[in-house]
């Protein structure tokens, strides 16, 4: 086959140069037959070659039928554990004794997957009726560490708008917690979601377009009133909008990476970003106004699990661990994750807060929360991880080493000075704990009875105002005659 510059060629030639077939077949290489045929065609272009009939493979064709049916069988197989071109070869040489070469097997093998590409329509939406949601991750600079973000990204279907949030995670809670935020920022809630089948949202994948939805999905649903669409496994191209809008945020917010201290500045600085690109948006104003309004309060987004109180009097959430008080060792509570807090319930009561940890194996421990258990156990009190001096003022240290030293039972006393923050003003308790190391005082009543006095009320004695006195009448007092005593005392003259 020739080229379509080789054709245009060979016409000139001929019709412009006067040259006979010959002359032109030896100038090109050509045959003549070929050139003669390109001369004496009234096409615009070189006739292409078309097959007639199927190519025939004269070696591979008698172990045809032995690649239909291994192919055939890979069907039923896990997708990981099927035939590859290379293996199905394999198999025809040392089990059929094939002699042809590997490639006429793979091309073939080729030629019979081929799938035809799938087509896409164009999609319209209503304003305010369609939004997809997915996550996407993106690299930044947290405290000069180079940190991953997880970016939950709502687009909206008519306008295009989208609102990008970040978080060290993608749990529930996070997926949740983007929900909110978005609705919040943008004023309202569109009709309908669509999503992967995260399983954040689906429980598991049933028969057709039906889900089993997880339950705090459920609620979030019925909160926010929306109806939610999933795509079908393995087609998140049915939410390539979104996507699309997540690649865009990343090369727009992301590139060079950003610099900050927290999560709260980066959202802060994602949120003004996509604030700049909804107002070069025409169409933003008019969906924004169609969204259906926001409840009266927002949704409460946490995660619940359940875990049992170790004997260190610990509960295990992921791979971190959170104190409890001890009185609860051995008994199963709930805990209630949000992104940055933890709550540990027990009987329907909150026994704990703790700040959320996202490191691997670390511990977040209370000292209150062991403080009748050194009571019992004083003397552990400075190897202890629960102790940590340079998490309380300095003081506090101070005076401990002072008691210890005078006392044999100090370590007790202090664990007794500790829990008055339980009745009194921490800062109360530390004046307390100053004027007794001033004062040389070194026991828990002493500091007990500094601190009431600390906290007793005063009185303040207002002044009388004669003003407030003139509708009294005045009364006269007479002085007392002191001569009544002098006549007990017998040889004293009055």
């Amino acid at each position: 086959m020739i080229k379509m510059a080789q054709f245009e060629h060979i016409r000139k030639l001929y019709h412009l140069e006067g040259l006979s077939i010959r002359e032109i077949s030896k100038l090109t290489g050509h045959h003549r037959d070929t050139i003669a045929k390109y001369v004496y065609s009234d096409a615009t272009e070189p006739p292409k070659y078309t097959l007639t009939k199927p190519r025939e493979h004269p070696v591979l064709g008698e172990y045809i039928p032995i690649i239909k049916e291994i192919l055939a069988t890979d069907q039923s197989r896990h997708r990981k554990q099927r035939h590859t071109g290379r293996r199905i070869y394999e198999r025809l040489r040392d089990e059929y004794n094939y002699p042809g070469g590997y490639t006429t097997v793979t091309d073939y093998v080729r030629t019979v997957r081929r799938k035809p590409k799938e087509g896409f329509l164009p999609l319209a939406f209503e304003l305010g009726a369609h939004a997809e949601v997915d996550w996407l991750e993106a690299r930044f600079w947290l405290r000069g560490k180079e940190t991953t973000a997880y970016l939950f990204v709502m687009k909206l279907g008519a306008s295009g708008g989208f609102y990008v949030r970040a978080y060290p995670c993608a749990k529930q809670e996070a997926f949740f917690d983007g929900h909110r935020h978005c609705f919040e920022f943008m004023g309202g809630v569109p009709a309908e979601i669509t999503y992967d089948n995260l399983k954040t949202a689906v429980k598991k994948i049933l028969e057709g377009s039906r889900r089993e939805e997880q339950d705090r999905f459920i609620a979030l649903r019925t909160h926010y009133l929306y109806q939610a669409n999933f795509c079908r496994p393995g087609k998140g191209n049915e939410k390539g909008g979104v996507e699309n809008a997540g690649k865009t945020a990343v090369r727009k917010f992301f590139v060079p990476y950003p610099e900050v201290s927290s999560f709260e500045e980066l959202n802060h600085l994602l949120q003004e970003k996509c604030r700049e690109l909804l107002k070069q948006n025409p169409r933003w104003e008019a969906e924004k106004a169609a969204l259906r309004p926001l409840p009266a309060t927002a949704f409460n987004c946490v995660r619940h699990t359940t875990a049992k109180v170790n004997s260190y009097s610990m509960v295990q959430f992921e791979t971190n661990r959170y104190s409890v008080p001890v009185k609860y060792v051995g008994t199963r509570v709930l805990i209630r994750a949000s992104i940055a807090r933890l709550e540990i319930v027990a009987e329907q009561t909150v026994i704990a807060v703790h700040n959320r940890l996202y490191g691997s194996k670390q511990e977040n421990l209370i000292l209150d929360h062991y403080l009748e258990l050194l009571l019992i156990k004083p003397r552990a009190l400075a190897n202890t991880r629960v102790y940590r001096s340079h998490a309380l003022p300095p003081v506090y240290e101070q005076y401990r080493k002072c008691l210890t030293a005078r006392n044999p039972h100090g370590n007790r006393e202090f664990i007794k000075i500790l829990m008055l923050t339980r009745q009194h003003p921490r800062k109360r308790v530390m004046e307390a704990v100053e004027l007794a190391l001033a004062y040389n005082v070194f026991n828990y009543d002493g500091v007990l009875n500094i601190l009431l006095q600390l906290s007793a009320e005063t009185t303040t004695v207002m002044p009388l105002q004669p003003e407030r006195l003139s509708h009294l009448p005045l009364v006269a007092v007479l002085a007392p005659d002191l001569g009544k005593y002098a006549a007990l005392m017998p040889g004293v003259q009055p």
